[in-house]
């Protein structure tokens, strides 16, 4: 809807993107993290987090949990919803390739204004999903699980990718192992710390932290 967002600098915006991302993974959210993830020293990140919970957008402790409020969740989503139609624009229209469209899609995002986001998704056919499987709606339900806790044997279908870094999009590109592909686990090596998949045919070796970053589809259907 038109005129919902409220403007927050790009800095506060990726933060709150990367907080809602590692709120939703195993290892959660820490300073440390963030840190890394911002490329700024972690004094600095304490700072924006102090900032933060005093504008109302997370809730945060020292050495304690880090997480979003109501209102920080309602634009996280929103950034992440400009982003991934970003990339919907970049790949389905100007055909930019799919291992450079989230850099891009990064860059674009903090300046798409309500109007022009809305007249986006109006002309893109409002989409579900981004490039890589992500749902537009990232509150949406997701009934997907990692490709790494997959049983082996069992034919599935790539739902989405989580890890969109340039390197890994096109290795796995590369491999034909994107949402839609048709993937069976064929063999388990190194205590499970290395798994023998099969796409298209062809086999190929992915580390578990690759394979972890796969989303699969339960009963073999993209979500």
């Amino acid at each position: 809807m038109p005129g919902r967002h409220t403007t927050t600098s790009p800095v506060v915006e990726e933060y709150l993107e990367a907080i809602h991302k590692f709120g939703r993974s195993a290892d959660g959210v820490s300073t440390t993290r963030l840190a890394g993830h911002m490329q700024v020293a972690p004094a600095s990140v304490t700072g924006m987090l102090r900032r933060l919970t005093k504008a109302g957008l997370i809730s945060y402790r020292r050495y304690g949990e880090i997480a979003l409020t109501d209102e920080g969740d309602r634009r996280a989503h929103e950034l992440i919803k400009r982003h991934r139609l970003a990339e919907r624009l970049l790949t389905d229209v100007l055909k930019v390739p799919l291992d450079a469209a989230h850099e891009e899609a990064c860059r674009l995002e903090h300046a798409l204004s309500p109007e022009v986001e809305a007249r986006l998704e109006t002309a893109l056919g409002s989409p579900h999903s981004c490039p890589h499987g992500n749902p537009i709606d990232a509150g949406a339900d997701d009934h997907t699980f990692s490709l790494a806790e997959a049983p082996a044997g069992r034919t599935l279908t790539i739902a989405r990718m989580e890890d969109e870094t340039p390197e890994v999009v096109r290795y796995l590109s590369e491999r034909k192992l994107l949402p839609g592909a048709q993937v069976t686990i064929r063999k388990r090596e190194a205590l499970g710390t290395v798994l023998v998949v099969e796409v298209k045919g062809k086999r190929h070796h992915l580390s578990f932290g690759l394979a972890e970053s796969l989303r699969v589809a339960r009963g073999g259907k993209a979500a």
